[in-house]
């Protein structure tokens, strides 16, 4: 039995976050619903997939009847934007029907038992740290962006948070580039601690954070789970599990080429040269001689596109061959006027930085010049 009552906005923004918890590929049917529990003064909204994401809202509601229910997500999610503003009576019945009422619309949904829904476990005991919500959005928009799509290797396709001091670093890499940021946490952890985080988490964390709030986000990582405290959001995640590689030892040490251009000037050429580079696997040649970056994309299918930019070199003149969707993702990520780009030979990694920025690198494999 359940029946609560909340305003239509709130039942509506609780029920997109938590939905997309949901993969939609469980063969348990019930795992594709949204388990709603009233107790208190508060709803509690949670969807899992049971293997990467578990994502929780917590909604004030006036409770009338305490219980719980479960609802197709999908359908739950489309009633919810389409109700007019008011409030909104949420009530179920033994027979798991879920009711919902709202001004003059009325819906009888067919839900699932309760009982059946199977959540992650509490988290047990381990490392706890608090840092703020826009510090923590800006280390996982500058990396989670690296990770590998490839499920056949799926150590990739997770971000590697590394705790040593008072210092968070997060790594992730597809092979063909890699993001590093560390970030200071304020205070010092009892010992070193790692942990490997699913992309789908974090990119789901990402859509809750606010990256102008310095509201704290909650972290707790456990020997095979890691969990974000959002206000009333929880996104859960369960360890990818394994051997993260030896990143460190592609990170170039030196370089005898530094080009330091303007962000806008580098990021607007870029998505020109785009248009005709996306024929030939978004492959763009960088050429600089002086105070001019050349950039260059042909296609046989195509044609040709070349663009200038001014810039400033310290070495010889260089030649590289860079993918070109790689180079906008990291520039997309970047708050900064300028950046330096980093070289060694045409064959070698290339690293991407802020200009005066530290605690963050990109390193870019390149492409063979054709």
């Amino acid at each position: 039995m359940l029946n609560v009552t909340c305003p239509r906005s709130g039942l509506y923004e609780a029920v997109q976050i938590v939905s997309r918890g949901v993969s939609g590929r469980s063969t348990q049917p019930v795992q594709n619903n949204i388990y709603m529990e009233g107790r208190g003064d508060q709803l509690r909204l949670v969807a899992t997939d049971l293997e990467f994401i578990s994502i929780q809202a917590m909604l004030p509601v006036t409770v009338a009847e305490e219980g719980a229910v479960t609802a197709p997500a999908r359908l739950l999610t489309e009633v919810a934007s389409s109700l007019a503003e008011g409030d909104v009576t949420l009530s179920a019945d033994e027979n798991q029907a879920l009711g919902i009422t709202c001004g003059k619309s009325r819906y009888a949904i067919r839900g699932l038992a309760a009982a059946d829904f199977q959540t992650f476990p509490p988290i047990a005991e381990g490392l706890r740290v608090s840092l703020p919500q826009g510090q923590l959005a800006s280390v996982l928009r500058q990396t989670s962006f690296a990770t590998s799509k490839d499920e056949t290797r799926p150590i990739l396709t997770g971000a590697l948070f590394s705790f040593s001091g008072s210092t968070m670093q997060v790594v992730a890499t597809d092979t063909y580039r890699l993001a590093s940021r560390k970030t200071d946490i304020g205070v010092a952890v009892p010992a070193p601690r790692t942990a490997i985080v699913s992309a789908r988490a974090l990119n789901e964390l990402l859509r809750v954070l606010s990256s102008d709030k310095d509201e704290p986000v909650n972290l707790a990582v456990a020997d095979n789970q890691i969990e974000f405290e959002v206000g009333a959001v929880k996104v859960a995640s369960r360890l990818i599990e394994g051997q993260f590689p030896n990143y460190e030892k592609v990170i170039p040490d030196s370089h005898d080429k530094r080009l330091t251009v303007g962000l806008d000037d580098l990021e607007h050429s870029l998505r020109r040269a785009q248009i005709v580079a996306r024929e030939d696997a978004y492959r763009v040649v960088l050429k600089v001689d002086g105070d001019v970056l050349q950039i260059s994309a042909e296609s046989q299918d195509v044609g040709k596109v070349m663009e200038e930019v001014a810039c400033q070199l310290e070495g010889e003149p260089a030649e590289i061959a860079f993918n070109c969707r790689y180079l906008l993702d990291v520039l997309e990520a970047l708050d900064s006027e300028q950046v330096h780009i980093d070289l060694s030979g045409p064959l070698n990694p290339g690293m991407i930085r802020a200009q005066g920025v530290d605690d963050y690198l990109y390193v870019l494999m390149p492409m063979q010049i054709m």
